[in-house]
């Protein structure tokens, strides 16, 4: 039994060595030059890192060379199995808000290693609350609104379900 101990907080103390240790930095610019092959530019960024986290500070997202919003703070916070990404105060371009929100209070993303093909979402804005999940086996971005307080210029691309609004769209 007191090997299985130790083999255990060995284990737990080499993951969150990697963790507090690992070059986030540079996963980051990883994750920016895939961004890039994408035609996904992230602009004008500050970078702090922390011990667990990299955050962000007032990025630009451009998509194809257009100016897509204006974000106050990414927050990603990894370890190893399990990763968070939390953007705050999400201003979109005027251009785009017929079809996206105008401002979105925050948004955050879990990703874990045992569920290799799901991203799960949860947001909070002007519409409310919302939750679903992003299927990268199947390839479908599924957002339900709970909680919903004006859809008004999104309604047009929601859908009604049993649940209530939903919106859904494959890529």
């Amino acid at each position: 039994m007191q090997v299985v101990r130790k083999g255990l907080l060995y284990f737990i103390v080499i993951v969150l060595s990697l963790a507090v240790f690992s070059p986030k930095r540079e996963l980051y610019y990883l994750l920016e030059a895939y961004l890039m092959r994408q035609d996904v530019i992230i602009d004008n960024e500050k970078i702090e890192s922390g011990l667990f986290s990299l955050t962000l500070k007032h990025p630009d997202l451009y998509v194809k060379g257009i100016k897509i919003s204006t974000i106050k703070e990414i927050s990603l916070t990894t370890l190893l199995f399990y990763t968070h990404i939390a953007a705050k105060d999400i201003g979109t371009d005027r251009s785009l808000r017929q079809w996206v929100p105008g401002k979105i209070d925050r948004v955050s993303l879990n990703y874990q290693v045992l569920d290799p093909f799901r991203v799960t979402i949860k947001a909070t804005g002007f519409f409310g609350e919302a939750k679903g999940y992003l299927s990268l086996k199947k390839r479908v971005f599924h957002l339900d609104l709970l909680n919903e307080k004006s859809v008004g210029s999104l309604r047009p691309m929601l859908k009604k379900g049993e649940k209530g609004w939903y919106y859904e769209a494959s890529f």
